[in-house]
């Protein structure tokens, strides 16, 4: 089975596969728990598994947490849910999200994760039934704990879980597999970001703009082979189309309906641009497929892969992605230096990813127009194609050099 049209995917495949019965933890391998655990103070079920739950109608809004019941695997609402979890990208991003908690129980460079984090990262992954599947990914109600009728109308009170809707009928989601992608990726970067520990605001655009690339990667995932294997180009909302068009096309840059650039701080907090440059990085030679210090591995791989086999190779180009990236975005948080836009993400994926630092700064800079390098950023016209790529990768060059700032432009 090919997973996607890039030929990199299926060179790793035979690899994964291989290395699917002697390393199931670090493959990410899920499964669907159609119950909840029932020992007192237990997490509702392993880590490395998904559970799907639904709202108990008529328990009322003000109950916190809300009331839920485990949905069976029967249940055709939840069929889609499993389908896309063993063959599509949303099995993909369930591994990712385990991966993730592995990364938060284990620890990073610097101080580790609250307690409360740790905690929740001993839970599954909860998706809901619930909430209209029209809803933007970063619309989508999301939160932690939950609580289930008990014998005699007791209620047992789970308080770590962390859960999000992904639509109140999966089955009527044409385009399920971009909805679910989006909604466990914002679950993951809700996650890794500490959103539900800081005082502070969270970083919203980062999270969101992470979600969104998620969205448009798993809209691109092709399972099996020919034109059946992959998402029909109408299927979704318009929106869902819309933001997938325009991630792609970097259209986020932009001031709506012509060529000139937004602002600079603009740029930096819009989780288009955020995601278009997430997406470009994870199609990278240069990022997406580089492989990352060995340190970066520890966490996930620990004893299990045998020497000369790539860690990097068995998790396949977007899972060693996504674990460089989660990684970064850790360590600048443990060290005390949380990012906020997505200069300061590029800043952390390249102290944490030193021999990707030209790659990324180009693709960032490309990706911005220059805009925070330069006042203005260069011409974005069609005209001044080849002018402005010379301009931005000059920028670039410099900015890795170190005679730039990625801020440049922004200084007054």
């Amino acid at each position: 089975m090919k997973e996607r049209v890039p030929p990199h995917q299926a060179r790793g495949a035979v690899v994964r596969r291989r290395a699917q019965a002697l390393f199931p933890l670090l493959l990410g391998g899920v499964s669907c728990l159609a119950t909840a655990c029932d020992r007192a103070g237990a997490p509702l079920g392993p880590p490395d598994s998904y559970v799907i739950y639904e709202p108990v109608a008529g328990a009322g809004e003000a109950l916190t947490p809300p009331l839920m019941r485990a949905v069976p695997v029967e249940d055709p609402r939840a069929v889609p849910v499993h389908r896309a979890a063993v063959d599509g990208f949303v099995g993909e991003m369930l591994r990712t999200d385990y991966l993730a908690k592995e990364l938060i129980r284990t620890g990073s460079l610097g101080q580790p994760f609250s307690a409360a984090a740790q905690a929740r990262a001993l839970e599954p992954t909860v998706l809901v039934i619930a909430g209209a599947r029209a809803t933007p990914t970063e619309s989508a109600a999301t939160g932690v704990g939950l609580q289930t009728t008990a014998s005699f109308g007791r209620k047992k009170v789970y308080p770590t879980p962390m859960w999000i809707e992904v639509g109140d009928d999966p089955v009527s989601d044409p385009a399920f597999v971009q909805t679910a992608s989006g909604r466990v990726a914002r679950l993951i970067a809700e996650r890794v970001s500490g959103a539900f520990d800081s005082s502070g605001p969270a970083p919203r655009a980062l999270i969101d703009g992470y979600a969104l690339a998620m969205e448009v990667i798993g809209r691109e995932w092709r399972v099996g082979e020919g034109p059946m294997g992959r998402m029909a180009p109408d299927a979704g909302t318009g929106t869902q189309r819309e933001r997938f068009a325009a991630v792609r096309q970097n259209s986020f840059v932009f001031v709506p309906d012509s060529q000139r650039l937004r602002p600079a701080q603009e740029i930096l907090n819009d989780p288009g641009v955020v995601a278009a440059l997430i997406y470009r990085m994870a199609e990278s030679k240069g990022v997406g497929r580089k492989i990352a210090p060995a340190e970066i591995y520890a966490p996930f791989v620990k004893d299990r892969v045998p020497p000369g086999v790539s860690p990097a190779a068995v998790l396949g180009p977007i899972r060693n992605f996504q674990v460089k990236l989660l990684s970064a975005w850790a360590r600048a948080i443990a060290a005390g230096h949380p990012p906020h836009d997505l200069a300061e993400l590029v800043t952390a994926y390249v102290a944490a990813m030193p021999a990707e630092r030209g790659e990324a700064i180009r693709l960032f800079v490309v990706t911005t127009f220059g805009v925070t390098v330069k006042p203005g950023g260069v011409s974005a016209l069609p005209a001044d194609a080849s002018t402005s790529l010379a301009e931005l990768t000059a920028l670039a060059a410099e900015i890795t050099a170190g005679h730039k700032t990625i801020r440049e432009g922004m200084h007054p």
